[in-house]
């Protein structure tokens, strides 16, 4: 059975939707910084029910962001909520901030909501990244993006060896179209 990814990406994209605007994770979130959805929502290219969303703040502290967790635990009754400080874990590939990863069952579905609080620098390099990626896209990548990531959603390497952006930048600026492309060079 062929998986129309057009229709999955549309179908996901309505339910980040809800869970920002109807629900009111966007608003709980305006209250703390200002939030900017990224990644695969910005894309358009959705194929799992993952959401990334920086908190552009300079004044974060724990205090602040436990009550927005607080908010989020109200609003989206996740079945779990992990919580880092990079501000003083410093991983090299992670932020510079606070982060709650949320995992919580919606619309029948299990979602994992990426929320990090982080300075406006930060927050503009990344929406840059994003936006870079948006002017490469044309129908074709766009195409191949969506079946590579349906495909290595569930990769056991999948966020320990590569990330979506992997998959993004071997399409755009390697044209790879397959999956056994991007096995043979990325992973």
């Amino acid at each position: 059975m062929s998986i129309d990814l057009e229709k999955l990406n549309s179908d996901i994209l309505d339910e980040a939707n809800e869970i920002l605007y109807k629900l009111g994770l966007y608003d709980a979130l305006k209250k703390y910084g200002n939030p900017k959805v990224s990644g695969s929502y910005s894309l358009k290219l959705m194929t799992w029910r993952d959401l990334d969303i920086y908190l552009e703040t300079d004044t974060s502290n724990n205090d602040n962001f436990f009550e927005l967790g607080k908010e989020i635990s109200i609003k989206l009754k996740p079945t779990k909520m992990s919580f880092r400080n990079e501000l003083i874990g410093k991983t090299p590939h992670l932020p510079n901030g606070l982060y709650w990863g949320v995992h919580t069952n919606l619309f029948g579905h299990q979602w994992k909501i990426d929320i990090w609080a982080i300075g406006s620098e930060e927050v503009k390099k990344k929406q840059n990244d994003v936006e870079e990626i948006k002017i490469q896209l044309d129908d074709i990548k766009r195409k191949s993006i969506l079946e590579l990531k349906k495909q290595l959603h569930s990769h056991p390497k999948y966020r320990k060896a590569f990330f979506s952006i992997d998959i993004y930048q071997s399409v755009i600026n390697d044209n790879i179209e397959s999956l056994s492309q991007f096995e043979e060079m990325v992973i």
